[in-house]
């Protein structure tokens, strides 16, 4: 019985061994693919975060550019329109009120429609609700619009008092240089003197027929062409 028992305990501890060392054999190759497997799988996520990282970092230097430039408009936004502390507030009332006082001092073309310009750009000007951005792009419009009449020829018909008398007449502006206008029956021309501030009619003869050419060329009706045309020269009476 002690042999049996003693065989019996030797042939269970081989047995174990025998499975121990075979389990041992089957387990460690599938045991390195699951430690491979998990290697991987971190080596594939460690890519994936260097990416993200990548474009993270990449993402927030835009949108920190893109706070500095925000900023930046967000300055100059309230240098606009701090009415009462941007310097810009003295520019544009010197624009303004430089610009009402070259109308009133300049040939009487248009002399309605040019002072209504200017008044509705002086209530925007006086509204302290307006922008100042607003304020500064139609003064510079009004400035350069302005400046345009001193390049350009122009005739329109209009109504005036001519020796008492309401009449039509067509007036003829050169540039800056010259302001005449005819009755509709031309036995009336005049031009405008400064110096005189007013109209100074034209005798029969060369001038006369000098603005008629001129009124031709503005109408296009005559091709343009050098015209003797009377002028007031400063300090000349």
């Amino acid at each position: 019985m002690k042999s049996l028992q003693h065989f019996s305990r030797s042939a269970l501890f081989g047995s174990v061994a025998a499975a121990a060392i075979s389990f041992a054999a089957i387990s460690t190759p599938a045991m390195a693919q699951s430690v491979q497997e998990q290697f991987n799988q971190a080596n594939a996520q460690l890519e994936a975060l260097t990416v993200m990282n990548d474009q993270l970092r990449q993402r927030i230097a835009r949108q920190e550019q893109l706070i500095v430039e925000m900023a930046e408009s967000i300055e100059h936004a309230a240098l606009l329109s701090d009415e009462e502390n941007s310097p810009l507030n003295d520019l544009v009332e010197r624009m303004m009120s430089g610009i009402e006082q070259f109308v009133e001092a300049d040939l009487p073309f248009e002399l309605d429609e040019r002072r209504e310009q200017v008044a509705r750009i002086r209530g925007l000007v006086d509204n302290p609700q307006a922008p100042l951005a607003q304020k500064l792009n139609l003064l510079i419009a009004l400035y350069q619009a302005e400046g345009g009449y001193g390049r350009t020829l122009q005739t329109y018909e209009s109504t005036m008092e001519v020796n008492g008398v309401e009449q039509e007449v067509t007036i003829t502006r050169v540039g800056r240089i010259m302001l005449a206008y005819q009755n509709s029956d031309r036995t009336v021309t005049a031009v405008w003197d400064k110096a005189q501030d007013g109209w100074v009619e034209l005798p029969p003869g060369e001038y006369r027929t000098a603005v008629t050419r001129a009124m031709n060329v503005a109408s296009g009706t005559l091709a343009p062409e050098l015209i003797n045309i009377p002028v007031h020269a400063p300090g000349v009476e």
